[in-house]
């Protein structure tokens, strides 16, 4: 889950170049000094190497022993991807594969493209700390030919960093419009509230949520929420579920799904809710817009650009009785949205073939700037 919107930014380039993925991890399960698995996935190369980890780098002396080991590993990676001479070194995700990307695009002669996807920069996260992880950031960030973001959000929190370039550029996540393709959801007896996520409370306030619906369930009784996926919060939840008396059929953990069973949850909703305090993306928002369901979200990522009147309701951010009041006015209009109008709203923007070009093209622009 961690490297989905990375994997498939790669399949999706894989129509217009050639590309290899080359992954390092430290692994305490690791029964050797080092393992490798080579494989072709979906038209892209992908070397995984997992190594035995220093231990716990408790000091400045074990931090920087593990990063040298660290780089030691991609650099061995590079080397033996089957004979791969790449044009771009593309990084994702800074700050430390910033800096590997950097190291190896200098050692090759090659431009860098870095794509950063991270919340830590948004107001609420707090995460994006330290004097020497500041200047690294800005230092490589400044290296790079071509720099991308998420979402406008993000490359403007990123701005407020002071972190930005000449060449920055928004490419969004893939997003599978075809989803719900061939799913006749009908309507039910009760309104269906679907909500997706990773579980992490502190991002995606799903206890704030939770507060909200009981409120709801005070005055009515039509609906059901169902509550997708999971993560280090999930039994957490659940418990704060049952103690505020949100029991099935009002609330349902219905765990992880993906593909077709992913697609029939998603086709029983009547609107689908986004609670986060951060997103920098909000890949749920685009998915179900592309399904024609309607959203209701916190103003984050790039549910703020594309949530509207037509295709649902945006709320503020960590503002419990603004999503209390959305929900009752959500659960009233939600049947009476244009579904159609909703599907072509979203279009193909965020398909796999215009990302893959966005992408393609701006690889030309990073060949154009190899005096960096």
């Amino acid at each position: 889950m961690p490297g989905l919107f990375i994997q498939r930014q790669a399949e999706a380039l894989a129509a217009f170049c050639d590309v290899a993925v080359i992954y390092a991890v430290p692994d305490p399960l690791c029964p050797s000094a080092l393992e490798s698995d080579f494989c072709n996935e979906n038209g892209v190369r992908v070397l995984r190497v997992y190594y035995q980890a220093a231990g716990a780098p408790g000091s400045w002396f074990g931090r920087l022993r593990e990063a040298r080991r660290f780089w030691r590993m991609y650099r061995m990676a590079f080397r033996s991807i089957r004979g791969f001479e790449p044009d771009v070194i593309h990084s994702h995700i800074l700050t430390r594969m910033g800096v590997i990307g950097w190291l190896l695009a200098r050692n090759n002669k090659t431009p860098l493209v870095i794509s950063e996807h991270w919340s830590r920069y948004l107001e609420g996260s707090d995460s994006y700390r330290g004097i020497f992880r500041k200047w690294m950031t800005r230092f490589v960030v400044g290296k790079a030919a071509v720099v991308t973001a998420v979402s406008g959000p993000l490359r403007e929190a990123m701005r407020r960093c002071g972190i930005d370039h000449p060449q920055f550029h928004l490419v969004p996540n893939v997003v599978m419009n075809g989803l719900c393709e061939g799913m006749t959801g009908s309507f039910r007896d009760r309104i269906t509230i679907v909500h997706i996520s990773c579980f992490d409370d502190r991002s995606k306030n799903i206890s704030g949520f939770l507060r909200s619906i009981k409120e709801v369930s005070k005055d009515r009784s039509d609906f059901a929420c169902l509550l997708v996926g999971d993560g280090p919060d999930r039994d957490r939840l659940q418990t704060y579920a049952m103690e505020l008396g949100l029991e099935s059929p009002v609330v349902q953990f219905v765990g992880l799904k993906t593909g077709s069973d992913l697609a029939e949850v998603m086709s029983s909703a009547d609107f689908t809710v986004l609670s986060s305090r951060f997103e920098t993306f909000g890949t749920v928002v685009i998915e179900s817009l592309a399904c024609g369901i309607p959203v209701l979200a916190t103003r984050t990522g790039v549910a703020a650009d594309e949530v509207n009147e037509n295709n649902g309701m945006l709320v503020p951010t960590g503002d419990e009785q603004a999503m209390t009041e959305a929900l009752g006015k959500m659960l009233d209009r939600c049947r009476s949205y244009d579904r159609e109008l909703i599907r072509k709203g979203i279009g193909d923007r965020y398909s796999a073939a215009v990302v893959g070009q966005q992408l393609s093209d701006l690889y030309r622009i990073a060949l154009s700037q190899r005096h960096r």
